[in-house]
């Protein structure tokens, strides 16, 4: 081997050797081979034998680089005579299979040196392949031909393209850790081991991943949720509750059904500890009443709360409020303070239509002169367009 070819082997075994050193960051391989070479009939030789050494790093989920040296020897035909040369190639390999058995084909360029008679020269060369990786693990078996045009006019002035083949067998370790065993069912236990896969999420298993025989889950409060699903422990025996296991609070007051004395309470409105409106608030502004542009006209979605206002004054019959009326600045003053007035005895008359008595409610206007957002955009104005409740006392 000439200081050219050693100082490319060394190149390589040192960064192999690097590699290996960093092998938990990433999956590099490397692989070291036995050949045997079949020379192109030009050579005039007898198959010879020699050795590949492959340094690999994916870069992509099959494909890979690969950096490999070989070296080789073959006899003249009849003795005399032999070929000693020694190669540094780089190419690309493409993997399909799976983690027990995969094929790939391989391509790539190089040079080679080779030493003939006396003479000695560099050579480049174009070479393809096709292989197989058997085995699971870091370690496998690894076999592949490969077929090369070698471009060497001056040993071959008859032929300026020489073709051999080489047959490699041996070994690939991969540098990198090796994948961790997955557990499907999350129950603890690795697949590799696990007598029972699929388990559901959340039960108890013994060693072999298998569910444990425990006794059913109790319901200490007695609300029909199991206790390991019940998140609201020690409901009061008789509460409806929800599927977690807690108390149903169908108003949203706070207050649950069980202990709500006044049910269907209209939302904004503060309850007292019973579920009931407190007289003890300021106003309360229902975001979705609305009223269209210069118009005491209820929306569609306006009804919808005020059907809920409806039934909240139903449950409490010696409730009183008073409806005060709002606009945007768009307008004189006056106009405005008459459209206020307006809008909150159209929304009285609405709960009248539902069975409020008149007696219950009175009703003011304020005109533009509370504003609760800005009067210089539509979405502003559409906000200051509204109504207020405020409760009155007995």
């Amino acid at each position: 081997m000439n200081r050219a070819s050693r100082a490319a082997l060394a190149l390589l075994l040192a960064t192999l050797s690097a590699t290996a050193a960093a092998g938990d960051e990433r999956d590099d391989y490397v692989s070291a081979m036995g050949s045997y070479i079949i020379p192109d009939d030009a050579r005039g030789y007898d198959n010879g034998y020699g050795w590949q050494l492959v340094y690999g790093r994916p870069v992509g989920k099959r494909l890979s680089m690969e950096l490999d040296a070989f070296g080789q020897r073959m006899e003249l035909e009849g003795g005399g005579g032999h070929d000693v040369g020694y190669g540094l190639g780089l190419g690309l390999r493409y993997l399909r299979g799976t983690p027990m058995f995969g094929v790939f084909a391989l391509g790539g360029l190089g040079s080679t040196w080779e030493d003939i008679y006396t003479d000695q020269k560099f050579s480049p060369f174009a070479n393809v392949g096709l292989g197989i990786l058997v085995g699971e693990g870091r370690l496998k078996a690894r076999a592949e031909a490969r077929y090369y045009a070698i471009l060497n006019r001056d040993f071959y002035p008859d032929d300026d393209v020489v073709y051999d083949a080489r047959i490699n067998f041996g070994v690939q370790y991969s540098l990198g850790i090796a994948p961790p065993i997955g557990d499907a069912d999350q129950d603890g236990v690795t697949d590799d081991i696990d007598a029972c896969p699929g388990t559901p999420f959340g039960l108890s298993v013994d060693a072999k991943g298998c569910p444990l025989q425990a006794a059913a889950p109790g319901d200490s409060d007695g609300d029909g949720v199991p206790d390991d699903l019940d998140q609201c422990p020690g409901t009061p025996a008789g509460s409806a509750v929800d599927a977690a296991g807690c108390p149903l609070d169908e108003d949203g007051d706070g207050v649950p059904n069980a202990q709500d004395a006044c049910p269907h309470t209209p939302p904004g409105f503060r309850v007292d500890a019973s579920g009931c409106i407190s007289g003890e608030q300021t106003v309360i502004v229902l975001k979705s009443v609305h009223f269209a542009f210069d118009s005491a006209v209820l929306k569609d979605a306006a009804r919808e709360v005020l059907d809920r206002v409806a039934e909240g004054l139903r449950n409490q019959p010696d409730l009183r409020v008073e409806i005060i009326g709002n606009t945007d600045a768009l307008g004189s003053d006056a106009y405005n303070m008459q459209l206020s007035i307006a809008r909150a005895a159209s929304v009285r008359n609405y709960l009248i239509s539902r069975g409020i008595s008149p007696r219950r409610m009175d009703t003011a206007g304020h005109g533009e002169r509370y504003p609760i957002a800005d009067n210089d955009t539509e979405e502003g104005r559409a906000q200051n367009r509204r109504v207020e409740f405020r409760v009155l006392a007995d």
